[in-house]
């Protein structure tokens, strides 16, 4: 039969119970706009009925209990999303550093090369028809040191821009490892908690969030463990295992399919996606043009000086080179023609012969070898189309990678998020259950006092 307080604890019970079931209403409430926060259940459930032996054996309930405090994740859809994430971050981290290198090209505006490279050649083809005037002298002098200045700022660009994204590479690779840490450290306080039965729902959001922001950098894959520590690897490279991290070497590999971290000694990451990856791959592309840059440099200057240099100028000599350099960075107007005169315009010395001038105006239109059968206008008009169906290719990829991300995370946050108004009918509801609680504890406590008085009175 129950004892004369029985009816008190199962109040008790009913208020402890509600208390904790307001208590993380109100946490979930607290962290509404908290980001990468889950919401937080109170499984109620009942607690073992007690068994009343008669006539017939019967169950009386004894109340309620909290069960377990739920966090709501699907941790299958944060394997979606990170796995998206790190997509986007990829695409998107490319378009912006091959917009970046776009605007070094400028093209088309008459500061970008390829109006440059024509007025070079126009300012011969003028000098073709008036090689001994002094201004049209003047003015092939003027574009020739325009356009090699040109190249060699292009170039210059393009260099820093690489190293920058060098730096960048190794940065986020520092941080990387503090993340690592980080996420290890979690590790350890949620394998403690599991052991003692409780589920750290905070700690545990605070992991994902680390592990979310691992996707933003580089392609990770988290698995869990029956011990409630997660192993996060880059591939085949275990990050993250229990309560070690790992380091990535210092090594970057860009220029292959294959790209990643290494230490030269067969420790190799690779890296498939995150904003890591979208730096390769522009750095990739960067090396490239830069690459076919030099070659469009190195072919102007031999294909010009070997017109020019069998040409004669006014003071009645051949020979000059008209160029110097052998790529992008160190092409320059040669220092033979500091002197105007030197100018090779015909193909004799005879006042009034431009024809090496004009041999040089229509160089624009010859194909070379050195530039895959292309003229130089059109070798150096495939560079700038390339980069262009590559920033495209990038933009379109990483708009669609975009709205798949926003949709995943909509859907996470319709399963995790919380929602005030569910929330506040929750309170509420709680709240009453409290009230009844309480009600039920000032109903037995009069019940008991009343027996007491019953029997003193007997007395």
């Amino acid at each position: 039969m129950p004892w004369t307080f029985f009816g008190i604890e199962l109040a008790s019970r009913a208020l402890q119970s509600m208390q904790m079931a307001m208590n993380t209403t109100g946490h979930n409430l607290a962290n509404i706009n908290t980001p990468g926060y889950s919401r937080q259940r109170v499984n109620l459930a009942t607690t073992e009925p007690q068994v009343l032996q008669g006539v017939k054996t019967l169950f009386m309930g004894t109340g309620v209990r909290v069960d377990s405090i739920q966090r709501i994740r699907d941790i299958f859809l944060d394997g979606r999303i990170a796995a998206t994430n790190s997509e986007y971050q990829r695409l998107n981290t490319l378009y912006q550093r091959l917009t970046q290198v776009e605007d070094v090209f400028s093209e088309p505006t008459d500061a970008g090369l390829s109006r440059q490279i024509v007025a070079f050649f126009n300012a011969f083809q003028e000098l073709s028809t008036n090689p001994e005037n002094v201004g049209t002298r003047a003015g092939v002098y003027q574009q020739a040191e325009g356009m090699t200045r040109t190249f060699r700022q292009l170039a210059g660009r393009l260099d820093e821009i690489f190293a920058e994204m060098e730096q960048r590479v190794q940065a986020t690779a520092g941080e990387i490892n503090r993340i690592a840490k980080s996420i290890a450290d979690l590790n350890v306080k949620i394998r403690h908690n599991k052991a003692l039965g409780t589920a750290p729902g905070d700690l545990l959001d605070n992991r994902a969030n680390l592990i979310e922001k691992l996707s933003e950098y580089v392609n990770v894959r988290a698995t869990e463990m029956p011990d409630g520590t997660v192993r996060v690897s880059i591939g085949e490279f275990a990050l993250v295992d229990a309560e070690r991290a790992g380091a990535l070497p210092q090594g970057v590999v860009y220029a292959s399919a294959n790209k990643g971290f290494t230490d030269g000694a067969g420790v190799h990451v690779r890296v498939t996606g995150g904003s890591v990856r979208g730096l390769m791959d522009a750095m990739e592309y960067i090396s490239a043009y830069r690459a076919r840059l030099d070659t469009l440099a190195n072919e102007l200057v031999s294909a010009v000086n070997a017109i020019h240099q069998t040409g004669y100028g006014l003071d009645g000599n051949t020979g000059y080179r008209l160029l110097e350099g052998t790529d992008a960075l160190t092409i320059r107007v040669s220092e033979d023609i500091a002197d105007i005169n030197h100018i090779a315009a015909g193909v004799t010395s005879a006042p009034g012969d431009g024809g090496k001038a004009l041999e040089i105006a229509r160089l624009r239109q010859t194909p070379l070898v050195g530039l895959d059968n292309k003229t130089i206008p059109d070798y150096y008009t495939a560079i700038v189309a390339e980069l262009g169906e590559h920033t495209r290719a990038a933009s379109a990829g990483q708009e669609s990678q975009k709205i798949i991300l926003q949709n995943l995370q909509a859907e996470r946050e319709s399963v995790s998020g919380v929602n005030m108004d569910e929330e506040m009918a929750n309170l509420l509801r709680y709240q009453r259950s409290y009230q009844a609680a309480a009600q039920l504890v000032s109903v037995m406590d009069a019940a008991i006092a009343d027996m007491l008085a019953a029997f003193v009175g007997r007395r």
